[in-house]
């Protein structure tokens, strides 16, 4: 019998914890644009970001994100898959990132990869 799937063995990459700046903004459904500001990755892996904002978002709708990582920033389309408040009282955004607009893939899964290996996983 296999175990149920659980969130940590569905993900296609490894998550690495990485606080990096964000600006970002969010559309809803229907494409129109209703919020933006800041907001900080908790996680970060390949194609996806766990990050931390003061206000929950509609799970339906995508968002605009530019990451601004050690030397580089990065400008990417993400669908947002959860929102859920933190004990901080905060918000944790679960996205997907789908679209690459400014950057390469390759950028962010190096910069994960990185992360990674200085945290010894």
């Amino acid at each position: 019998m296999n175990p149920e799937p659980t969130l940590s063995n569905r993900r296609e990459s490894p998550r690495a914890n990485a606080a990096y700046s964000i600006a970002y903004e969010f559309f809803n459904p229907g494409g129109i644009k209703i919020a933006e500001g800041n907001a900080a990755t908790v996680n970060i892996s390949g194609r996806g970001a766990l990050i931390e904002m003061p206000s929950a978002l509609d799970p339906n709708g995508s968002l605009i994100l530019w990451i601004t990582a050690p030397f580089y920033t990065m400008l990417f389309k993400g669908s947002v898959m959860h929102s859920r408040a933190a004990p901080n009282g905060m918000f944790h955004i679960g996205v997907r990132l789908t679209d690459v607009i400014e950057g390469r893939w390759e950028s962010l899964e190096e910069l994960v990869q990185k992360q990674l290996e200085a945290a010894g996983t």
